[in-house]
């Protein structure tokens, strides 16, 4: 990599940074930062998460949340204190990386060319903005992952398997998504060339125990504890609209009543679902037009995606097709392996489907390289133009109309009690403000053997502030 291309790379990562962190700190923590960075807090004065648990691989107060972005904000937390730059210093630090790794997977899958405008396109994502202006651990596993697969395809299989070890312990969606694309690597890369090398057979193995753990984690019954809770399967509402509809279908049909459960079943429902669900991950509703419309993911109430991006799109997909088939299948089972983890969940989620963004990206880059110079501007002048008003809405609109969604009110109230601590009446705080038992520990840096004492327990007395539910 040359004094050029440095200074190349150096650009982009500086313009990726400048959109990301602009009024970073305009919308204050929601529930989940809230939770995550008290737990890194509470882990760096104390060794135990809020819930007095000893350095735990899964947080109690993430519903079964892994550990990986609160191990990894340590460092953040540090310096910033528990704050929104202690929350979300990571996922920026993420972006950054990301931006970088997508040259260097460009340029290996490709051409330096390509790579360089993988990190452009990377760098102005309306998608990864949109992630990296929150403490999401999607977009911190998206780094990992990023990082494992250019480790890979360069043969630092150490890496690979650390990498990817640390992803799956992050977000849970990684622990299906990851196993699948490791199967399409290998035939990607080829097995015969893989299992003669050391260290690949080393990286597997780590990766093993890496799954061991996973397996330890679930069996106990604390890592899946979110999923069990929003997955179709123990959706009341849908399962008893499901049985309605079959009870409806056998009643109403002819035919002979012993066959009518082979055509009218909850299996055969369920299935029609979960394809459903797939498919809207793929939409371009959702990727092209209007995102998956909750505000923290999508502030900017667009797709995940630029608008123009949908005919490079099919631009890319016709030039792979002629030049670089193998490529083009990689890349599009990349992405359609990505949303088998998302459809078990009713609506589309910019969180659990960012692990598809490289490969969109990396056929968007391929794309521009086919086209002429005057074209290629065109596009990037189209981008630029709806960068515009996504952001003008990220920074200016956003934080006021959706500020209910990041706990804004929580926010006030414990400020508002911070004023008031020292003084002789009671200060009480309600429940009844949403997040307000995490929000008020974390703006008054409340000591953490203080909140694991009281973990459980209402009211909770902090001086002359309680926290009452009532």
């Amino acid at each position: 990599m040359g004094y050029k291309s440095i200074l190349i790379i150096f650009g982009i990562v500086l313009l990726g940074f400048t959109l990301r962190i602009y009024r970073i700190t305009s919308l204050p923590m929601y529930g989940d930062e809230l939770t995550m960075v008290y737990d890194t807090y509470s882990i760096l004065k104390t060794g135990k998460d809020a819930t007095g648990e000893g350095f735990p691989l899964t947080f109690r107060m993430g519903a079964g949340r892994p550990g990986g972005y609160i191990y990894a904000s340590l460092p953040f937390v540090y310096f910033f204190g528990p704050s929104e730059w202690g929350v979300r210093g990571l996922s920026v630090f993420s972006a950054l990386g990301i931006i970088v790794l997508m040259y260097f997977l460009g340029k290996k899958l490709f051409s330096e060319k390509v790579g360089f405008i993988a990190s452009f396109l990377t760098s102005i994502s309306i998608w990864d903005i949109y992630l990296s202006r929150g403490g999401f651990e999607a977009h911190f596993a998206l780094f990992l992952a990023l990082l494992g697969i250019v480790a890979f395809i360069n043969s630092k299989y150490i890496l690979w398997s650390v990498t990817w070890g640390f992803a799956i312990f992050t977000y849970p969606t990684f622990k299906l998504t990851l196993p699948l694309i490791f199967i399409l690597f290998l035939w990607y890369v080829g097995v015969k060339n893989l299992i003669k090398n050391r260290f690949f057979l080393i990286g597997v193995l780590i990766l093993t125990v890496f799954g061991g753990l996973v397996v330890r984690q679930t069996l106990k019954g604390r890592s899946e504890e979110r999923f069990l809770k929003i997955n179709i399967f123990s959706d009341s509402k849908l399962q008893q609209q499901i049985i309605q509809k079959i009870n409806e279908e056998r009643s109403i049909s002819t035919l002979p009543v012993l066959s009518r459960s082979i055509f009218y079943n909850k299996p055969l429902e369920y299935s029609r679902v979960l394809l459903e669900n797939y498919m809207d991950n793929i939409s371009p509703r959702f990727l092209y037009l209007r995102g998956d419309g909750n505000p923290r993911h999508n502030p900017g109430e667009w797709g995940m995606f630029y608008l123009v991006e949908l005919p490079l799109f099919f631009v890319g997909i016709a030039h792979l097709w002629n030049k670089k088939k193998k490529s083009l299948v990689f890349l599009a089972s990349w992405i359609l392996i990505v949303p088998l983890a998302s459809m078990f969940i009713r609506d589309t989620h910019g969180l659990r489907n960012g692990l598809m963004l490289p490969a969109f990206i990396l056929i968007s880059a391929y794309a521009l390289t086919r086209l002429s110079r005057k074209m290629a501007i065109l596009f990037v002048i189209l981008m630029f133009i709806q960068l515009t008003f996504v952001l003008t809405a990220t920074y200016f609109y956003a934080p006021n109309k959706f500020s209910s969604f990041w706990s804004e009110e929580a926010k006030t109230a414990s400020l508002e009690a911070i004023k008031n601590q020292g003084e002789e009446n009671i200060f009480t705080l309600s429940t009844k403000i949403d997040n307000i038992e995490y929000a008020y520990p974390v703006y008054a840096k409340i000591d953490p053997d203080n909140v694991i004492e009281q973990f459980g327990k209402y009211p909770k007395i902090y001086g002359n502030i309680v926290i009452s539910d009532k």
